[in-house]
């Protein structure tokens, strides 16, 4: 008994090691009151954007972005007070208002350095290809 006392203390000491610590949810609200535009892909409506456009919001507060011609981009997200949204994209904040969200449509108003821009996304169909590259 007395040979097996350090093997069981080595045993707990062991679980109690430091780890990699859980994702967090973005600032401002828990994992069960998500937004229901978070772990969607959505795909951009809107005439001026490039074709496939897409957002997708994870709940570790990163946001990618991307198209079918533009390089992906990774940026962040969070909530913030009164169920607005910002976006950090190279450090800059870029607040939004959001006007819509639901399972059938996000639709938001980014408060950009020369004015006020909507931008409106469905769910991404699947499965969805890229159209090919002029040459």
């Amino acid at each position: 008994m007395l040979k097996i006392l350090p093997l069981l203390a080595l045993l707990f000491l062991y679980g109690c090691q430091p780890g990699e610590a859980p994702a967090s949810p973005p600032a401002g609200g828990d994992a069960s009151a998500a937004p229901p535009f978070v772990g969607k892909v959505w795909a951009g409506q809107d005439a001026q954007a490039p074709p496939g456009t897409l957002r997708i919001f994870l709940p570790d507060g990163t946001l990618v972005m991307d198209s079918c011609f533009e390089t992906y981009r990774l940026a962040e997200w969070r909530m913030a007070p009164g169920g607005r949204l910002v976006i950090v994209e190279d450090g800059v904040e870029i607040p939004a208002e959001i006007l819509s969200a639901s399972s059938a449509e996000l639709k938001l108003r980014l408060t950009l350095r020369d004015g006020a821009k909507e931008e409106t996304y469905r769910p991404a169909p699947v499965p969805y290809v890229c159209p090919d590259m002029p040459r």
